[in-house]
C-alpha cells in the first residue's frame, strides 16, 4: 500500500532542550464580532467610573495597610542615563525602529537611550547565531531570537539566564501581572530542562488555537435526513451511512462524503481519526501521550485504542472514509473541502469551514467532542499557550537590568496592546475612551466577555502592511491575553444577506471555542522539555516508533491486519522498537514541569 512508503515524521519532540510548541505562540488576533450587545453608552460609563473608583478604594486601602514610609520602586534608579543597543529583524511595515513612537515612550518613560539595528529578516537567526557562536561582540538584547536557536547561544555563554530577574518582582511587575491575567503559569512553562529562563516572552492568548480543531457538519444534510445532532461515535457512524447513500446535494450522483482529511502519516489533517478515536482514550496528546494522575503512557498501546480501531475501521468497511484519507495531500482534499460548486463534504475536523463561500460557511454546525456509552464525556482538544521567546539579553550587556526593565516595560498591557494595534488614541483606544457615534452597536470578539477596547481600523493597520513608526508591529516582548483580545470591540453589522452568513458564521465559530474551553481535560500531555542527552536517546526511539505506528494503524484500518489475532504481535513489535525506555525519558521530562 502507499502509506508503507511514506516515512513519518517526528512530531516535534524538543531539540537540544528545545520547547515543544504545537501551533506555535498565539501572535494572531482572534476571531471577529458576534451578535451586537445592548449595552447602552451611560450604563457603560456609569458601571466603568464605578469600577474605576473601587479600584483606588482598594489601591488606597493596600497603600494604608503596607504603612506610611513604604516607598514603590522605581526603576528609574536603575534606567536612568542608561544605554542599551537592540537587534531586531527589519520589518518593511517599521520605518526606523529607532525614532519609532514605542521606542521614544519607552526612552522617555524609563530615561533610557535606545539604539538600534534592524539585520534582514531573511537571515536574521543566522546573522545572530554567527555572532554568538564566534564569540562576537552582541547587542545588549535581541528581539525575536527564534524558538530553540537561543538555546545554542545559552549554551555558548552568549546570553544569560533571567531567572533572578524574575523572581525579583519589582524589575519583573508586568511580566506577573500579564502572566496573572493569562492564568496560567508562564514563568514555568518558559523554562528549559535544567529550569533557567533565557527570554522575555511574546505571546498573544487564543483561545482559537488553543482549541483548533473540532468536528463540524453540514447542517441542511443533517436536517434532510431528520437526525440530530451526534452525541456518540454510534450516532455519527448511523447518520454518516444516511449521507452515504442519499443523493443530497441532488447532482445525480452517489458523491457525498461523510468525513475525510488528509495527511494521516506525515502530520497533515489527521484530526478525523483522533476525533473518532478520543471517544475511546485521548488522542490528541503529544506523540500520543496520555496522563493519568501524573503517569505517562502511550495511547496507542491501550485496551482502549484497541476498541477504538475496531469502531474506525467500520468507517472504512462502508466507505464512510475514503480509503484516499490515508495517503491524500492537501491539495486533493481541499479540492474537496472547498469545493466552490455542489457540496460534496458532510463533515470534517478543523477549527472552520475553509473556502470564500461565506453561506456554505454559516451552514455547518459545530459538534462537541463524540464520546462512547459510558465514556469520558465531550473531552476537547487542547494545545495551552506557550509563550514564544519575545527577547533575550547578552552576556556582553554591562546593565542587565536595565535591559529587563525596558523588555518587561514592553510587558505591560497598554505597551502591548500598541505592539500590535498601533497608537493610542489614533488607531485604538480602550473603551471607556472610544471614539464611536454608537456603542450600542458594538460586541465583544467574544460574546460574554467584556469589551476591552477597539482598534478602529486593524485591516488598514496591521494587514494593510503599510510602512508606519508608531508600532514594532509584534517585534520584541508582548503579552495580551485573552480578557484583552476576546473584549476587543467588533462593530456587528447585518444590513445585507452576505453580513448576516458572516455574522453566522463568526457566531457558530466563537460558540464553539467557549464552548470546547469548558470541555478541556485534567490532564493534557502537551509539551516536553529535554536535555540534549535525552533528545538524543529520543530521536531515534521516536522516528522508528512513528514509522512502524502509522503502518500497522493504516493496515489495521483497512483490514490488512487483523486487529484481534495481530494485536499481540503489535505490542510486542513496539516493544522491542523500544516505547518502554522512550515512555521512561518523557516521564522524566514530565516530572520536572508538572511535579
Amino acid at each position: 500500500m502507499k502509506w508503507k512508503q511514506m516515512t513519518a515524521t517526528l512530531l516535534a519532540v524538543s531539540m537540544a532542550a528545545g520547547v515543544m510548541t504545537g501551533c506555535g505562540s498565539s501572535s494572531q488576533t482572534t476571531g471577529v464580532g458576534t451578535e451586537a450587545s445592548q449595552t447602552t453608552q451611560e450604563t457603560t460609563t456609569a458601571q466603568e467610573s464605578a469600577q474605576e473608583t473601587a479600584q483606588t478604594d482598594q489601591a488606597e486601602a493596600a497603600t494604608a495597610e503596607e504603612g506610611a514610609g513604604t516607598e514603590a520602586f522605581d526603576p528609574k534608579t536603575i534606567t536612568d542615563g542608561v544605554k542599551l543597543t537592540i537587534a531586531v529583524p527589519a520589518d518593511a511595515m517599521v520605518e526606523d525602529y529607532n525614532t519609532n513612537e514605542m521606542t521614544l515612550a519607552i526612552e522617555e518613560a524609563l530615561g533610557v537611550d535606545l539604539e538600534f539595528s534592524a539585520y534582514p529578516a531573511a537571515d536574521y537567526e543566522t546573522k545572530l547565531n554567527v555572532m554568538a557562536m564566534s564569540g562576537e561582540k552582541l547587542p545588549d538584547i535581541m528581539f525575536n531570537p527564534g524558538s530553540t536557536a537561543y538555546l545554542g547561544w545559552a549554551e555558548e555563554g552568549a546570553i544569560i539566564s533571567l531567572n533572578e530577574f524574575y523572581e525579583n518582582k519589582d524589575l519583573s511587575s508586568n511580566f506577573w501581572a500579564a502572566s496573572e491575567d493569562f492564568d496560567m503559569d508562564l514563568y514555568s512553562l518558559m523554562k528549559d530542562a535544567e529550569g533557567q529562563v533565557y527570554y522575555l516572552p511574546a505571546s498573544q492568548q487564543n483561545y482559537g488555537q488553543m482549541v483548533s480543531q473540532k468536528l463540524w457538519i453540514y447542517e441542511p444534510w443533517l436536517d434532510a435526513i431528520g437526525a440530530e445532532v451526534p452525541e456518540t461515535v454510534d450516532d455519527f457512524y448511523e447518520i454518516c451511512k444516511q449521507i452515504a447513500s442519499t443523493d443530497l446535494n441532488g447532482n445525480g450522483k452517489q458523491d457525498e462524503i461523510p468525513l475525510t482529511g488528509y495527511g494521516f502519516t506525515t502530520g497533515g489533517n489527521d484530526g478525523w481519526f483522533k476525533e473518532l478515536m478520543s471517544a475511546y482514550i485521548y488522542a490528541w496528546g503529544l506523540n500520543y501521550l496520555v496522563a493519568d494522575d501524573g503517569q505517562l503512557g502511550f495511547a496507542y498501546t491501550s485496551d482502549e485504542w484497541k476498541e477504538g480501531l475496531k469502531s474506525i475501521k467500520r468507517f472504512f468497511d462502508d466507505s464512510l472514509i475514503p480509503i484516499e484519507t490515508l495517503t491524500q495531500d492537501n491539495a486533493q482534499y481541499e479540492a474537496v473541502w472547498k469545493s466552490e460548486g455542489d457540496v460534496k463534504l458532510f463533515s470534517f475536523v478543523f477549527f472552520s469551514m475553509g473556502g470564500t463561500n461565506v453561506e456554505r460557511k454559516a451552514e455547518y454546525l459545530y459538534v462537541p467532542a463524540l464520546t462512547i456509552p459510558g465514556g469520558e464525556k465531550n473531552v476537547a482538544y487542547y494545545l495551552p499557550t506557550v509563550p514564544s521567546p519575545g527577547a533575550v539579553i547578552s552576556a556582553d550587556c554591562e546593565n542587565p537590568e536595565a535591559a529587563f526593565l525596558v523588555c518587561d516595560y514592553m510587558l505591560s498591557e497598554e505597551m502591548s496592546i500598541t505592539n500590535r494595534f498601533g497608537k493610542r488614541g489614533v488607531d485604538w483606544d480602550y473603551w471607556n475612551e472610544a471614539k464611536v457615534d454608537d456603542k450600542s452597536v458594538y460586541a465583544p470578539s467574544f460574546e460574554g466577555y467584556d469589551i476591552s477596547f477597539i482598534a478602529y481600523d486593524d485591516v488598514g493597520f496591521f494587514s494593510s502592511q503599510k510602512p508606519q513608526n508608531v508600532a514594532y508591529v509584534q517585534k520584541g516582548p508582548f503579552l495580551i491575553s485573552a480578557n484583552v483580545s476576546n473584549g476587543s470591540a467588533k462593530k456587528v453589522s447585518t444590513n445585507t444577506q452576505e453580513e448576516k452568513w458572516s455574522a453566522e458564521a463568526t457566531k457558530r465559530g466563537n460558540d464553539a471555542v467557549l464552548d470546547c474551553m469548558t470541555r478541556i481535560p485534567d490532564e493534557v500531555v502537551s509539551r516536553l522539555v529535554l536535555t540534549p542527552e535525552e533528545n538524543e536517546a529520543a530521536s531515534d526511539i521516536q522516528t522508528s516508533l512513528n514509522t512502524y505506528f502509522y503502518e500497522a494503524t493504516c493496515d489495521f484500518l483497512v483490514g490488512e491486519k487483523d486487529i484481534d489475532s495481530e494485536w499481540d504481535s503489535y505490542l510486542s513489535e513496539l516493544e522491542k522498537i523500544g516505547y518502554q525506555e522512550l515512555l521512561g525519558i518523557y516521564q522524566g521530562a514530565y516530572d520536572r514541569i508538572y511535579q
